[in-house]
């Protein structure tokens, strides 16, 4: 879990941000780095359950393929400008891409946050193809059957048709690609590649039938972002708590939790919808009012209250789980080693000196919890009075809902994680076996076994 620790301290306690999730964009990646993420989610490539948090990386792909689409757009705009004898050449695959760059980003990055990584890149291209047809269709079909009853107003001849067929979307999706659905970040992403779908073919379908028409096209797909793809995705959320990990039955879709998110979903769209708030304080060169933003920002907030609880609920997982052994590789002696899982499958602890007078020394804890410092009544590795910088109790670590766990004991000198992170005290950090931690500094540093 190298970079991750801090990250998933502050899930533990729902208290992730936009900037924790975002902070490894900006970070250098290769193309094997990219590779590695688009093998994910088949037999042989899905992290055991007991693997999962530790080998998941913070999202970064959907931002490189968000600027790439959107330069390929600018270009081909430029290109209709300046050629305009060959300017439907270049209309039609700006026409696509300006459709789908928001979209796409979007979706990836829920696929990137999807820390199972048991959806492969595929299957998410296939939902949102099949997605997006059963959705247009269902919703086809209502609008015609039931013309007369949705009338013409806007707030109900959208909400009313779409979103029930993207709930049947999700349905049909589950039963004919068969993806992954045990998790709420597995939902989350399900129910963003079918709003995708939707969202993609509809704003299409209101550019050419206005005759190719660039500025509707570009102001739907601006907005995409406080549209259908995060409605459908709380849908998704909703219908994976409801669910949880048994079999999906009819029960879960009257289920409180479902009902709750498909409500708030359904209630957004209404507004969104709603002639109320329309153009007022239009924000330049986006197309977007203060309602649609507003409304965007809540659609976000809920999001990301979602993604919370979906990595908390990854966090749980191993404590649950029997731990696999990791390949096998013979070293130069022909031994086999095998990798320790990065969490607790036992309330049994080990911790071992790596610097300083405890360098080599191990210490054991079948109970799972021992303390650090200069009191020899209180701690369990106890250093001489007059060591620098180390206090008469100054750390702890513990086995803790299925995880060892870090904490500073309200040390003068602080302790801090292997990268140099100094933890917050009294907080309990998740701490993965063979990550080094060390107090006041480098010359006092252990790792737990």
């Amino acid at each position: 879990m190298p970079g991750n620790t801090t990250f998933f301290a502050k899930a533990s306690q729902e208290k992730i941000t936009w900037k924790d999730i975002f902070s490894n964009v900006f970070k250098k990646h290769t193309a094997e780095d990219a590779a590695q993420l688009f093998i994910a989610g088949t037999s042989l490539t899905t992290p055991h359950e007991s693997r999962m948090i530790g080998e998941w990386r913070k999202p970064w792909l959907f931002a490189r393929v968000g600027i790439v689409s959107l330069v390929f757009s600018i270009a081909m705009y430029i290109l209709m400008v300046f050629f305009p004898a060959f300017a439907l050449n270049f209309r039609i695959p700006f026409f696509f891409v300006a459709a789908i760059v928001l979209p796409l980003t979007i979706v990836l990055l829920l696929w990137e946050l999807n820390i199972p990584r048991n959806i492969p890149i595929f299957k998410v291209i296939a939902i949102f193809l099949l997605g997006g047809v059963v959705n247009m269709a269902g919703t086809a079909f209502i609008r015609i059957v039931f013309a007369a009853q949705l009338g013409n107003q806007a707030y109900i001849v959208g909400p009313v048709p779409e979103d029930p067929t993207k709930v049947l979307a999700i349905f049909v999706c589950l039963l004919i690609i068969k993806p992954k659905f045990d998790y709420i970040l597995n939902g989350l992403l399900i129910g963003a590649t079918v709003g995708m779908g939707f969202e993609v073919f509809e704003n299409l379908g209101y550019a050419l039938n206005r005759g190719l028409d660039l500025h509707i096209l570009i102001m739907r797909s601006m907005t995409a972002v406080g549209g259908h793809i995060p409605w459908a995705a709380m849908m998704g959320a909703g219908l994976a708590i409801a669910k949880g990990k048994s079999k999906l039955q009819a029960k879960h879709f009257v289920n409180i939790h479902f009902l709750k998110y498909f409500a708030i979903a359904f209630g957004l769209h209404v507004v969104w919808n709603h002639s109320f708030g329309d153009g007022f304080l239009t924000i330049p060169f986006t197309w977007m009012d203060l309602k649609s933003v507003i409304l965007t920002i809540i659609c976000w907030l809920i999001l990301l209250h979602l993604i919370k609880k979906g990595v908390k609920e990854c966090m749980r997982i191993p404590q649950t789980v029997s731990t696999p052994q990791s390949v096998q590789q013979p070293n130069a002696a022909g031994a086999v080693a095998v990798s320790a899982p990065p969490y607790a499958m036992s309330k049994s602890l080990t911790l071992r000196g790596i610097a300083g007078m405890y360098n080599g020394s191990v210490f054991p804890s079948p109970q799972g919890k021992l303390v650090i410092g200069r009191d020899a009544r209180l701690a369990n590795i106890v250093y001489p009075q007059n060591t620098p910088g180390v206090s008469s109790v100054h750390c702890e670590v513990r086995y803790e809902n299925g995880m060892y766990v870090l904490i500073d004991k309200n040390s003068s000198n602080g302790t801090f994680l292997a990268d140099g992170t100094r933890l917050t005290p009294g907080q309990p950090y998740p701490i993965a076996r063979k990550n080094g931690f060390y107090l006041a500094n480098r010359e006092n540093m252990f790792e737990i076994e």
